[in-house]
This record gives C-alpha cells, structure tokens and sequence, in this order.
C-alpha cells in the first residue's frame, strides 16, 4: 500500500475511534423517589479550553488554512473540512465568551470547505476569515 494511503488510513482510524468517545458536560435527568424528576448538573463550564483542546483547536484551524489555500481542490478541501470538524468535535464544551465565538466562526469556515464544490471561488471566505476572532482568545493562559 502506497504511503499517503497508510497515513490517511491511520489518521482516520485515529479519529474514528477517538469520535467515539462519550461526550461530556451534558446533564443527566434521573426519577427521583415519588416520581420527581431531578437534574443531575455538570462542573461548570469553562471559557477557556485545556492544554488537549488547544492543541485540538490550533490542527482544525491549521487544517481550515490548508484547505483554503488557493491551489487547492474541491476532494482536498472537503478532505480538510472533515478532518477539522472531527477534531473540534472532540473539545469539551465551553462558557460563552471570546473562545467561544472564535471556535463557532471556525466550525463555520470548517462547514463551508466540507460543502466545497469544484470551480467554487473561496476567495470571499479567505477575507472573511481575515476580520473573524482570532483563536489566540482560547490559548491557555
């Protein structure tokens, strides 16, 4: 088997078995005695994310740069919109706050490159994502 047909198959088994992993922060509802319900509630959510998740966060946006390169194609960047939403769907989820939007501008730019098209212009996104947050706002501190 050819090299980059190795690494492509590692990265996505990777990332297939890391996708299925339980997801945390979600709240849980349990009937309490009498029939009542009670909310069990999760630690608070923070605005920053962890050393993990930052480095999680920095490789889906390395990965939104490299597909909006201009010389790249439709399969290449549909490629790297996929493998970018796969990493930020393994961070944990985060207060509102300057982090926040930053990762909800770059889950958007992420979808747009997985919807890509051939002959599509991406140059109004590449400006577009000149003026967004940056995500220096999620750097651990």
């Amino acid at each position: 088997m050819p090299r980059p047909t190795l690494i492509v198959t590692a990265i996505t088994a990777v990332l297939v078995g890391s996708s299925a992993t339980p997801a945390l922060g979600r709240r849980a509802v349990s009937s309490g005695p009498g029939g009542h319900r009670a909310a069990i509630a999760s630690a608070p959510r923070r605005q920053r994310p962890d050393e993990a998740d930052w480095e999680k966060i920095k490789a889906a946006a390395h990965l939104r740069n490299l597909g909006m390169a201009r010389h790249r194609t439709a399969h290449f960047r549909v490629f790297a919109g996929w493998l970018g939403l796969s990493e930020l769907a393994t961070i944990q989820p985060l207060a509102p706050g300057p982090c926040r939007t930053a990762l909800t501008y770059l889950y958007g730019n992420l979808l747009d490159l997985q919807n890509a098209e051939r002959g599509e212009n991406f140059a109004p996104l590449r400006r577009f994502v000149a003026h967004e947050p940056s995500i220096r706002a999620c750097a651990p501190r």
